[in-house]
């Protein structure tokens, strides 16, 4: 479960309180599901309703969606926007509370046969690529000479 790790380590970088005590970040994956296909093909895809459950926080709650949301973005691209996340929260006294947030997500998992045995990678998506918007473009196209002059012999 590649990506419960990368939510994880996402959340602990992003949220300073838990970077400073992960063990108040607790993570399960509750009634997961394998989508697989018949035949001698071993790929399949994970579906996962990730509970992220933060105890005793006394931060804002945004500073805790706000980096999931994040992760979403580059991660689960095309998700859903209104079926992905959900939360819950107790208040435990008039500075902290109990906050858990469920995350559905998918993973995808290709499996290939090797001489050695099998090969097994999880997808996880890249960050799309960033340009720089003060950038200037440079088309140069010299095709081997193709631009050059031609001469006549007439």
């Amino acid at each position: 479960m590649k990506k419960l790790a990368d939510l994880r380590a996402h959340i602990l970088a992003n949220v300073p309180s838990l970077k400073r005590n992960p063990d108040k970040l607790l993570t399960f994956i509750e009634d997961g599901n394998i989508e697989f296909w018949q035949g001698a093909n071993l790929s399949h895809n994970y579906t996962l309703p990730v509970r992220l459950i933060v105890t005793d926080y006394a931060g804002e709650v945004d500073h805790i969606i706000i980096p999931i949301l994040s992760w979403l973005q580059v991660r689960e691209p095309g998700h859903d926007p209104m079926t992905t996340l959900s939360f819950e929260v107790e208040l435990l006294n008039n500075d902290s509370y109990d906050i858990s947030v469920t995350v559905n997500i998918t993973e995808r998992v290709i499996v290939k046969a090797t001489p050695a045995g099998l090969d097994v990678e999880h997808v996880l998506p890249e960050p799309p690529l960033v340009m720089n918007d003060d950038a200037e473009w440079q088309i140069i196209s010299d095709l081997h000479g193709l631009n050059e002059p031609v001469e006549n012999d007439h």
